[in-house]
């Protein structure tokens, strides 16, 4: 068959790649910029983030992308960052690291999916942590 027959020959993938067709059923969600403040014992932690995430399948997108469901979205986050606060004593100290970023998103999700199981990964955009001292 010889060089030109090779391309006949050749066995081409059936199906496309599992990560492209994860990309095609994942739909990103902004969820906006957040600001907290948590209360410890001598101190404040103040926090502001923005988030996106990113939900699995056409129809959990829907549902959860209307007013009721994205403000539900939006509670179970900053419900979910208050508990990591109170735990994680590394989100009173600046996040540059774009492995710490994707390490705090993954428990954010973890939560998350408690209450959101179409919810699959999510991303921090922003992280900026303050502590001030309580008198």
């Amino acid at each position: 068959m010889g060089y030109v027959g090779e391309r006949f020959m050749r066995p081409t993938p059936s199906a496309p790649s599992g990560q492209a067709v994860t990309q095609e059923l994942m739909f990103k969600m902004p969820l906006g910029k957040f600001t907290m403040q948590i209360m410890q014992s001598r101190k404040v932690l103040h926090l502001m983030f923005d988030m996106d995430v990113f939900v699995m399948g056409e129809v959990s997108f829907h549902e959860i992308n209307g007013a009721v469901g994205r403000a539900r979205l939006r509670d179970a986050t900053v419900s979910a960052i208050a508990e990591l606060a109170e735990t994680d004593q590394s989100l009173a100290q600046p996040i540059a690291e774009e492995t710490r970023k994707a390490e705090l998103a993954a428990q954010i999700v973890r939560k998350l999916y408690v209450n959101f199981p179409a919810v699959r990964t999510a991303r921090l955009n922003t992280f900026y942590s303050n502590i001030s001292l309580r008198d």
